[in-house]
């Protein structure tokens, strides 16, 4: 069995100029049918006062869900039924005890799921 964190994350949209909370899943999981809908985006600065530190493990990429109606957005916290939905038709688990557990040191983490 494997685990994957699923979090919101503080996205700059620079084309529409505003920021979105979108939804992530912290490692590729090369699942046949979430394959189509992960999209590897860089971490973004999101200010000029936002910089990186070698002390911290933010990876440099993002694992980043696209909206099945319209490939070029990525799913937001406003669509967290239709994350669950993907991922419940595509045989994950969610693991409520483990989220219990950890989310009160992580106010981003949505829940865990497995496979």
């Amino acid at each position: 069995m494997t685990v994957y964190q699923i979090k919101e994350e503080v996205y700059l949209d620079k084309f529409n100029k505003c920021y979105k909370n979108i939804i992530t899943i912290n490692k590729n999981p090369n699942d046949s049918k979430l394959n189509n809908l992960l999209k590897i985006i860089p971490r973004q600065k999101l200010s000029e006062f936002d910089y990186h530190c070698a002390c911290e493990d933010k990876p440099h990429c993002l694992i980043t869900f696209k909206n099945p109606q319209n490939t070029n957005e990525f799913l937001q916290m406003s669509n967290i039924d239709e994350i669950f939905t993907i991922l419940i038709e595509a045989g994950f688990k969610i693991e409520y005890e483990m989220t219990k557990l950890l989310k009160k040191k992580n106010n981003k983490l949505i829940c865990f799921v497995s496979k």
